[in-house]
């Protein structure tokens, strides 16, 4: 009985993290995103 609770808290431990890990990468590519933006945006300034 015990050993089937520690298994299912290490089952939503580690979907818990691969989740986690995902939604950093996410945010970390939207603003990487915004940047790249940002920085065509002043490009395009300074050829003007």
């Amino acid at each position: 009985m015990k050993l089937n609770i520690l298994f299912g808290f290490l089952v939503f431990a580690g979907i818990f993290a691969v989740y986690d890990a995902l939604r950093k990468i996410n945010n970390n590519l939207l603003d990487q995103t915004e940047e790249i933006k940002n920085l065509l945006d002043e490009i395009k300034k300074i050829n003007k």
